[in-house]
């Protein structure tokens, strides 16, 4: 039971409480600076004497937040790619299989893994494409994947549902 509700609030759009893309962004970044400033309690015998300030600065390039347009009506989403650095751990979030990834449509975050999330327009409609590599990729053949062969995760915007629907 209690996996199961763990697995279903993980399933959840986060937050749901958010009135706009801004406040969402907001609060995902608040979140990594936090999560860089806890983590800098790693270095405090190492770098530091008594009574220094905690230095924890989260860096994000500019082009990691950007706006993709979601539906055919010319809706938009802001995304960002966490593709953040902190003090002392570099770029610790991300891996051979990319970044976390989240597309904010009307204040509500859709989490994705791999690399820079992109819409195309299919001509009846857009895709949001998020490419991944690796071990987030699978083969008609079950061959591992265990290099940069890329595929891609899929998903459209439901606009009936205010959710995006993927395989």
């Amino acid at each position: 039971m209690r996996q199961t509700l763990i697995a279903l609030i993980l399933l959840l759009p986060l937050p749901t409480f958010a009135a706009s893309n801004q406040e969402t962004l907001q609060y995902i970044i608040a979140d990594y600076q936090a999560q860089c400033e806890k983590a800098q309690e790693d270095f405090r015998d190492i770098d530091y004497e008594e009574g220094d300030p905690v230095v924890a600065e989260l860096g994000l390039s500019e082009d990691n937040i950007y706006e993709i347009t979601i539906d055919k009506d010319g809706k938009t989403a802001t995304v960002l790619h966490a593709y953040f650095s902190c003090t002392n751990i570099g770029y610790s979030w991300c891996g051979t299989s990319g970044c976390d990834s989240y597309v904010i449509v009307d204040g509500v975050s859709y989490t994705s893994r791999g690399w820079k999330p992109f819409s195309v327009d299919t001509g009846s409609g857009f895709v949001v494409l998020v490419p991944r590599s690796g071990g987030g990729c699978h083969n008609s053949v079950d061959i591992g994947l265990s290099n940069a062969a890329p595929c891609y995760t899929a998903a459209v915007w439901d606009r009936s549902l205010s959710t995006f629907n993927s395989a």
